[in-house]
């Protein structure tokens, strides 16, 4: 049976409407297979009177010294009249 592992991931978005938010969560848990990916969820911090939040797969894993990482882009929920983009690289994990 495999192991089922997760990460950690958090990271600014971009500057949109004159301000931007941070973000912050662990990945959802996966087997440790070749090619696999990880689902990722999070609601953003409070700025300018609201958050935003969004839930995108990451790419598949990137062998790194002592595990491996996935990289992830997307796009958050519209609200208050604007989205913000954001990227990065999940934390290691065997």
């Amino acid at each position: 049976m495999l192991d089922v592992h997760t990460h950690g991931f958090e990271g600014p978005t971009t500057v949109n409407d004159n301000h931007r938010h941070y973000y912050k969560g662990i990945s959802s848990g996966e087997p440790n297979t070749l090619r696999h990916v990880h689902n990722i969820s999070a609601v953003t911090t409070f700025a300018n009177g609201h958050t935003h939040s969004f839930s995108v797969s990451t790419a598949p894993a990137i062998p790194v010294n002592y595990g491996h990482i996935h990289p992830y882009m997307g796009t958050t929920t519209f609200n208050d009249g604007h989205v913000h983009y954001f990227r990065g690289n999940t934390t290691v994990s065997k």
